[in-house]
């Protein structure tokens, strides 16, 4: 198998990935509308009601599109917040897309947000609320609690951003200074019935993290926020603001978030239409109809990029001594990268560190490659998704003058990879399910 052969195979798994987890054909499939019912799975509303649209993610565009085009004029309000450039070529009459800033909220996205909370408050027992929640949702619909205001918001995002905590702990402290997530959008929504459409974009799917857990029971608490920041030691850098406000609620001046118990759980339905998963299971068929053996690694990838990179390296590497046909090494999850040692001109991100490190495990070994993706299309600081590292990449980089060691030092990943032509530059896909490792030794 040549390297023409490879690098074409390489851009089909990848397409294959996306066109898997397309936001517009999962809401298809999941939403039936007869002209008085609308059902999703078990689940169904026939009432006469206002139908309203509220969302914010990546994936939100295209989400919001299939939902007008399943009801029409049936909707009375939408709006749904998508990150800058992630609009699409979507050309909605009834729900208002909305861009706003990400990883960092803005004031275009508080606004946003503000909007949600009237939309919310004026719903009555007949309506319906449709959320659309995807990957980035955290950042796009910010509502500060308490006297937090927004830039205390952005000051603890880059504080949790920089300190290589992984999305789980991060979201539990969001949505802890927040007076929509932890399950309070939902609680605002009632009387009203709620359904959610959620893509997933955190490792096993846990919907109290999912964009902080918008319209789920929150399964944190505010002592909890409190240990992830101590364990990390930002408590002396956080504003005043939040550190009152998690205080508050830690001796329970500020009430709990909802947590289940509450009787209108009952007008509340969540449904996961797109995950990590389904990626996996269409790349694993395409390579099997190819011939390829596939190795489907159960465990999630999780940690610093840089180790698991190595790590994958290794395993690739012993794969190829003892394989005695194609194989494909597969596996989702997301790693996390600690900015200590960033310099300002430094662009990278967890795939394309992940994708470094493991080609310096695999330097020298002959018809080797490791695809590491952002299915979101996004990679950190950088404009690639990630990047493709192979046996050779090493020597071709020492070649131009390149140091790998010192490109992750400083983690300037990207311009290791852009030198060498091999970052995955493909825009922004408008959907996000975490990333993707595809290992391949022939």
């Amino acid at each position: 198998m040549d390297t023409v052969a490879i690098a074409k195979f390489s851009q089909q798994l990848i397409a294959t990935a996306i066109a898997s987890v397309d936001p517009q054909r999962a809401v298809l499939q999941a939403l039936k509308w007869d002209g008085t019912r609308l059902t999703c799975g078990a689940w169904q509303w026939a009432g006469t009601g206002r139908i309203i649209v509220l969302g914010a993610g990546k994936a939100g565009a295209p989400m919001a599109a299939a939902v007008e085009s399943i009801l029409g004029a049936r909707i009375d309000a939408g709006l749904v917040v998508v990150k800058d450039a992630h609009r699409g070529d979507f050309a909605l009459k009834r729900i208002q897309l909305l861009e706003a800033s990400h990883p960092s909220p803005d004031q275009r996205g508080l606004k946003a947000a503000q909007q949600c909370e009237t939309w919310l408050q004026q719903t009555q027992a007949d309506d319906l609320v449709i959320a659309l929640i995807s990957g980035g949702a955290s950042a796009l619909l910010p509502a500060p609690a308490g006297a937090i205001s927004l830039a205390d918001l952005q000051t603890l995002t880059q504080l949790l951003l920089a300190c290589g905590a992984p999305i789980e702990q991060i979201n539990t402290i969001r949505k802890h200074c927040d007076r929509l997530k932890g399950g309070q959008f939902a609680a605002l929504a009632q009387p009203a019935s709620l359904l959610s459409l959620v893509i997933s974009d955190v490792v096993g799917s846990p919907l109290s993290i999912i964009a902080s857990g918008l319209s789920v029971p929150d399964t944190a608490s505010f002592a909890e926020a409190w240990a992830i920041l101590e364990q990390y030691g930002l408590i002396d850098q956080l504003p005043v603001s939040i550190h009152d406000y998690l205080q508050h609620g830690i001796r329970r001046i500020v009430p709990s978030h909802p947590d289940g118990s509450e009787p209108w759980w009952g007008n509340v339905h969540t449904s996961i239409i797109a995950r990590n998963e389904m990626a996996q299971t269409a790349i694993k068929h395409l390579a099997e109809a190819q011939g390829w053996q596939v190795i489907q690694d159960q465990q999630p990838i999780t940690g610093e990029a840089q180790v698991v990179g190595q790590l994958l390296g290794q395993r690739l590497r012993q794969l190829a001594q003892s394989s005695q046909t194609p194989t494909l090494y597969l596996a989702g999850g997301e790693t996390t990268v600690n900015l200590t040692g960033i310099l300002p001109h430094s662009q990278g991100g967890r795939n394309a560190e992940l994708a470094l490190a493991a080609a310096l495990a695999l330097d020298g070994c002959p018809n080797c490659q490791i695809i590491a993706l952002a299915t979101d299309g996004g990679d950190g600081s950088s404009p690639a998704a990630g990047a493709i590292a192979n046996g050779q990449s090493i020597a071709q980089a020492r070649k131009l003058g390149l140091e790998p060691q010192q490109a992750l030092a400083i983690h300037d990943s990207y311009g290791f990879w852009q030198a060498l032509g091999s970052p995955i530059e493909i825009g922004p896909t408008l959907t996000n399910v975490n990333d993707l490792v595809i290992g391949m030794v022939w």
